[in-house]
């Protein structure tokens, strides 16, 4: 990390207090008015014209981790099935799932290649529930609002969201299932977010390079975010609610303000194509990472708008490759990043080479630990999710295995098998009891539930030296 990055990571431990008044105008949160912006008046940002398109490296890529499977698969014994319970609506390959649990029950959305949308309830017993809005493309994402609802249903109802590559957005009751709102507007849905004051506002990234912002209790589309010249792959609100941010396969990161639509902030971070976001480290929270396609990870500060520190994810063989295309033959996307919550500046990157690594910001940027099971073989990872609490890493991958990493000694303390195929999406719903209950989907059709007992596990786990 050269000196520049050492300064900015100094400020951001120490909270970057100056920042806030002199950012206190452009940091106004949505008022109970918003304002709203024609589409004719979108801002637009002019970009850099070397950014180069990702679509063929993107199927290098996903060549790379299906033949990684595939040579999986005809090599592995029958699947032992860990799971407490199967979901099998679906008759397509599961892209998409989120839960939620509360009042002893856990509800799961799920949505898939078969362009459908389900509900399911789990307790003793499961129910699973079509929703009603027939879609005409992939059910490429889902999300819950209720982790950020207020005691006011009126201002700040409970909702449940579905997006599509058909351009709809649906929302539903998430208790009942009832269609509430559709929205329109993107000409395909890549993912969505809700704000974390109130969850009323709806953040969606689309295939087009636009960002929509929609107010759901008014029914309005608040902004539309215009600069991104490719696919915005993914994107977020900041934890206080105050910016907006979106990653894009033009190798770019930006800051949105949500108020006014103004493009605050663009990090250019190379050629290659970002896939996957994490917010709210650093001990002010305003930490964004971003993984990308080349095998690096990039931390940036959205408030003092520098880029922290740049981690070399994948590193390849001694002695192997050079120069030109013959890199890309190595499977190196990163496609998995996070931050742990109970010490925001430890971070961790995930990728297609197998490997989880884990990185401690306050300490020049080094990894503490890499992560990978023993054996022959990769098995690329498609998603990580740390615990709130516990120095603990979930981590699922196209092999269809879900694994539990110590992030304080990179041991591995827990395997759950199942799955006999490609694991796509995977959410956790974590217990006061100390156990978790894992949701996993993937290409098998199926979406199953694994029950942890994640303080026996990590209580069995030796210490760090």
């Amino acid at each position: 990390m050269d000196t520049d990055e050492m300064k900015v990571e100094a400020v951001v431990a120490d909270g970057s207090g100056s920042q806030q008044q002199q950012q206190h105008d452009d940091d106004a949160v949505l008022d109970d008015t918003p304002e709203f912006v024609n589409l004719d008046d979108a801002v637009e940002v002019k970009v850099d014209d070397g950014d180069v398109p990702m679509d063929e490296d993107d199927e290098d890529e996903q060549g790379a981790a299906r033949a990684i499977q595939e040579d999986q698969e005809t090599s592995s014994e029958p699947v032992v099935d860990m799971s407490k319970m199967k979901l099998e609506s679906h008759t397509d390959s599961i892209y998409a799932v989120a839960c939620s649990f509360e009042n002893g029950q856990l509800s799961i959305l799920s949505g898939g290649g078969d362009d459908k949308a389900f509900l399911h309830k789990v307790s003793s017993t499961s129910a699973s529930q079509q929703l009603a809005y027939n879609h005409t493309d992939t059910v490429s994402c889902v999300a819950f609002n209720t982790p950020f609802v207020g005691p006011d249903l009126t201002k700040t109802p409970r909702l449940a969201a579905v997006g599509s590559y058909d351009g709809a957005i649906l929302l539903y009751d998430p208790d009942s299932g009832e269609q509430k709102l559709k929205l329109e507007g993107p000409s395909d849905v890549e993912w969505l977010r809700f704000h974390p004051k109130g969850g009323s506002v709806l953040l969606a990234g689309s295939g087009d390079g636009t960002v929509w912002m929609f107010h759901i209790p008014l029914n309005r589309c608040l902004q539309v975010f215009v600069g991104h010249e490719q696919a915005v792959t993914t994107g977020c609100f900041s934890p206080d609610g105050k910016w907006a941010v979106s990653a894009s396969a033009d190798g770019t990161l930006r800051i949105w303000a949500p108020k006014t639509g103004m493009n605050k902030h663009v990090f250019r971070l190379g050629e290659a194509g970002l896939t996957c976001m994490a917010s709210g480290g650093g001990t002010d929270s305003m930490l964004v990472m971003v993984g990308g396609e080349d095998g690096q990870a990039h931390v940036c500060h959205i408030g003092t708008k520098k880029t922290v520190a740049t981690l070399r994810h994948f590193e390849p063989p001694i002695g192997g490759g050079g120069d030109g295309d013959e890199d890309m033959d190595y499977p190196m996307s990163v496609e998995a990043v996070g931050f742990f919550p109970a010490q925001p500046n430890w971070c961790a990157t995930a990728g297609v080479d197998g490997k989880l690594k884990i990185w401690d910001l306050t300490k020049g940027a080094q990894f503490r630990h890499v992560c990978m099971p023993e054996g022959e073989g990769t098995d690329s990872i498609t998603r990580l999710r740390w615990h709130p609490t516990l120095p603990l890493i979930f981590t699922s991958t196209i092999g269809g295995v879900m694994r539990a990493w110590d992030a304080r000694s990179g041991s591995l303390l827990h395997t759950v098998t199942g799955h006999t195929e490609m694991i796509n999406d995977m959410d956790i719903a974590f217990m006061e009891n100390g156990s978790a209950a894992i949701v996993s989907a993937g290409d098998d059709k199926s979406i199953r539930i694994f029950e942890v007992d994640v303080n026996s596990i990590f209580a069995a786990a030796a210490p760090s030296v």
